[in-house]
């Protein structure tokens, strides 16, 4: 294993966890910090400036998703935009009388989704886990088998973040409409976490027809520490913390307006580049996949590139674990996550990749994924990678992982 050198180039391929912060909007919010001193909620001169500069950013953002700009609501990120769109909802149905509200969500969304049902499912809610095939997708004509009245909300994320998994937002859309109109009820609602999604697919909720979205900063080259929930007019939810009345009473807490413009700001630029930027990753994704798999044998890719975020490659190692890959790949200046950073520190392997090895176990000549193939390495690229950085990752690889299978297979004698 090569010693760290803090000279040694690095390269970054973990873009699916946390983005780099843009050059340009880390100015931009130091100017507004500068700019922008007063409380938006304050009548003086200087609150009334900072609201203009936070009203403005709202109106960016909701201008790239065809939203009205009301319909935005800013919080602390992804995370909390997830919590306040299931947790908002179950709780404001239950004040319209429903008394154990029905969700339904996918077995692969991000943990501030699982997490979130999971707690409303020990005190009460009933939850369905919608399963997926080998590509990460789920059925919706299995959605519509689990509607009922009682739903009232579906949460399907619109592209995992460990596989990159696009899911079928306008045909599960298409079922919620159906639902409604045979239960003849505003419910279910339809909210999907877009997290992953800013970058590089269309994030406009007319054409996408749901009701909520979770949008991040921090994985759009934006400042961290900021997100927001998109929550289309006349959807019911309950606020899931309490204090002034800030964000239309939707979410209590002074807006932290200097991020809120650089948020706005990458988010708009990310739009305009969007369909470039998209072609130019999956090119580079592609290299990679295919000079793993040319070179390394007991290598498979998780998921159905064909039908997934452009700079998302998940691929398993046969015999190799997830956290040693990463840690020998970081020594060779080299930055990948084995699973979702939200759970790189337990010691389980992925939830999304045990979900989608079940079903590759049962069908018959292809490689199962089970609990103890742990070694899934996730390679997620952006702006910064290179041609070269390919190069570079793969013949890194080829040197590691039989290295680290010859390590695994001696200690296992021994």
């Amino acid at each position: 294993m090569r010693g760290y050198d803090e000279q040694m180039k690095r390269i970054y391929l973990d873009h699916a966890s946390a983005t780099p912060v843009d050059s340009g909007v880390s100015r931009v919010v130091a100017e507004a910090l500068r700019k922008y001193t007063g409380n938006p909620s304050a009548l003086h001169a200087e609150g009334k400036a900072a609201r203009v500069a936070l009203e403005g950013a709202r109106t960016k953002i909701a201008t790239v998703l065809a939203a009205h700009f009301d319909e935005i609501v800013f919080t602390s990120g992804a995370t909390e935009a997830n919590n306040m769109a299931i947790s908002g909802v179950v709780q404001a149905a239950r004040a319209r009388g429903i008394e154990r509200p029905h969700v339904v969500v996918s077995a692969i969304e991000h943990p501030s989704v699982l997490e979130c049902v999971r707690a409303m499912e020990a005190e009460g809610t009933r939850v369905d886990y919608l399963v997926v095939d080998a590509r990460g997708l789920i059925d919706t004509k299995e959605l519509r088998k689990l509607i009922t009245p009682e739903t009232v909300l579906v949460s399907i994320m619109y592209a995992n973040n460990e596989i990159g998994a696009i899911e079928p937002v306008r045909e599960i859309a298409k079922e919620i409409r159906h639902a409604r109109k045979v239960n003849q009820s505003a419910y279910p609602y339809f909210h999907t976490d877009a997290a992953q999604a800013g970058n590089y697919l269309d994030v406009n909720v007319l054409r996408l027809g749901v009701d909520m979205m979770t949008l991040s900063s921090g994985k759009t080259y934006g400042p961290r520490g900021i997100g927001a929930l998109f929550i289309k007019r006349g959807v019911h939810m309950a606020p899931i913390m309490h204090g002034g009345e800030h964000e239309r009473g939707r979410r209590p807490g002074t807006e932290p307006v200097a991020i809120a413009v650089g948020f706005a700001e990458v988010f708009a630029h990310a739009e305009k580049i969007k369909a470039k930027e998209s072609a130019r990753v999956a090119k580079l994704r592609d290299m990679l996949a295919e000079k793993i798999l040319k070179k390394i044998l007991g290598t498979s890719v998780n998921g159905d590139l064909a039908n997934s975020l452009p700079n998302i490659l998940n691929i398993s190692f046969e015999g190799v674990e997830s956290e040693t890959l990463v840690l020998y790949l970081d020594a060779a200046g080299i930055a990948v996550s084995g699973k979702s950073a939200c759970k790189s520190s337990s010691e389980e392997p992925s939830h999304v990749i045990l979900a989608i090895g079940r079903v590759r176990e049962e069908r018959a000549g292809l490689p199962a994924v089970t609990s103890a193939q742990a070694g899934a390495g996730r390679f997620s690229l952006g702006r910064g990678t290179k041609r070269e950085d390919i190069a570079y990752v793969a013949k890194e690889l080829a040197r590691i992982i039989p290295f680290l299978r010859e390590a695994r297979a001696q200690s296992d004698v021994t």
